[in-house]
């Protein structure tokens, strides 16, 4: 045995890293979706009586359904990136085993003190930063352990890398930066300056988003590259042009929140066009994808794995049409604030973003498995779970989309909302309980799955 062999854990270490950061993820999902669930209650007047008694005010659920979404979405993706540090290079050594155990505890302990906190009601009240400052410390903490175990594999060379190392690569010090700067108005520089405040807040959760977009970039090339057998397409024009576009992007899409801010209508035509080159560009890498996984399964029955990233792929033209509606400028105007930016976000986070990396996650379930999982992964209850959740969402976004727009449009007119808007906000929590419960079936399914072979 060499020496370098005799540095390394045994594989059922490095496999147990993948399963410890798959379950993670996927528990993240579960508390998100009971926050989101509890806080659409709210909109039933009746509800929302009954739940500020017992103390579950929505300003309390709202930040919980938000905090753990990104969680999910983060530790989705970093899931993905661990098979592929455990399967390339020689796999981990004890130093990145070490790292791996930091950064887990890290993240264990801060998202247990992020939803004790906020349950508490102990919030800063800043978007997707609404826990206190000292959790985002334990988290950044982590975040530096894992981006040490990813971008020491650099050493072997980038430029010459696929496209998912320069997303994960872009993606994780994207985040380290912008994590940091979103907690500037701790500065009181900043803090006693409103509009500056804004803008640095959402400068910085707009770059946040783009972070977590490339994280998922690089889990959907790298999956999609297994799957398929194709590594041309890791390497392809298309996927550098969305790498590319995506960085530009990640430094202008949070104009979109800032039309109401004072800004020159240059910067917020630059944001419009690069945002929907981006958008335009992932629907066409969606589209290869898809053709890919067509040529490679050709007249194989249903793939649980392949079919969240089909349903996804859809979602990503829907979003493609209501982002360009949503960020004209002169239209913003009439909708910011209003439900129809909700219906956007969910549309995006649900739609394009959690049904991806459910289908990675089915993909790393099987990888870790084998055979013997694709059944389960295949059934039928996951063909269902795919369109219970894309139906109820679907319903969901168009609602919440009229009645932004009737909102925004009345807003301006200066008259006063419809009355079947209000009246009709029973739909959400109907809606939302379907969805929830579509997420909870895939989610629960794919936990039980996640065991060592041995376990099996």
């Amino acid at each position: 045995m060499s020496d370098m062999q005799s540095t390394r854990p045994p594989a059922e270490m490095l496999e147990k890293t993948c399963y410890v950061q798959v379950r993670m993820a996927l528990v993240c999902i579960l508390v998100a979706v009971a926050g989101g669930a509890l806080g659409a209650l709210h909109y039933v007047p009746s509800l929302s009586t009954t739940l500020n008694d017992i103390g579950l005010t929505f300003p309390k659920l709202r930040p919980i359904h938000t905090a753990f979404a990104s969680l999910w979405i983060y530790g989705g993706s970093v899931a993905i990136a661990y098979h592929y540090l455990c399967s390339n290079h020689g796999g981990l050594t004890r130093g990145d085993l070490t790292r791996f155990r930091v950064h887990t505890v890290c993240w264990l302990v801060a998202g247990a003190g992020i939803f004790v906190s906020l349950f508490m009601g102990i919030s800063t009240g800043r978007e997707y930063l609404g826990f206190h400052p000292v959790f985002s410390v334990i988290l950044l903490i982590g975040w530096m352990a894992f981006a040490w175990n990813l971008l020491r594999r650099l050493r072997h060379g980038f430029w010459n890398q696929p496209i998912y190392i320069w997303f994960w690569t872009v993606g994780s010090l994207f985040f380290m930066y912008t994590f940091v700067e979103g907690h500037a108005y701790l500065l009181d520089d900043i803090f006693n300056r409103p509009i500056k405040d804004m803008q640095v807040q959402w400068k910085s959760c707009g770059t946040l988003v783009g972070s977590f977009n490339f994280m998922m970039y690089g889990s959907l090339t790298y999956v999609g590259e297994r799957l398929s057998g194709d590594k041309k397409y890791g390497q392809s024009p298309v996927a550098f042009w969305l790498f590319g576009v995506g960085c530009l992007n990640s430094f202008t899409n949070y104009v979109h929140h800032t039309y109401h801010l004072p800004q020159t209508d240059t910067v917020k035509w630059v944001a419009f066009l690069v945002s929907m080159a981006e958008v335009i560009i992932l629907v066409k890498l969606m589209f290869d994808m898809g053709k890919m996984l067509k040529s490679r399964k050709g007249s194989a029955p249903f793939c649980g794995r392949g079919g969240w990233l089909v349903m996804a792929k859809w979602w990503t033209i829907f979003m493609l049409v209501t982002s360009i509606i949503i960020s004209v400028p002169t239209f913003n105007t009439l909708i910011h604030g209003t439900q129809l930016v909700m219906g956007h976000a969910m549309g995006a986070t649900v739609g394009i973003d959690t049904l991806v990396l459910l289908g990675t996650a089915s993909w790393l379930v099987v990888e870790l498995r084998g055979s013997a999982a694709l059944p389960r992964i295949d059934a039928k209850i996951t063909k269902m779970s795919i369109w219970l959740i894309s139906g109820s969402l679907a319903v969901m976004v168009i609602w919440l989309s009229v009645a932004g727009f009737v909102h925004g449009t009345s807003r301006y007119n200066g008259e006063s909302t419809p009355h079947w808007v209000s009246s009709s906000r029973w739909l959400l929590p109907v809606v939302g309980s379907l969805l929830g419960v579509g997420l909870v079936i895939a989610t629960v399914r794919l936990l039980s799955m996640v065991r060592s072979k041995s376990q099996a």
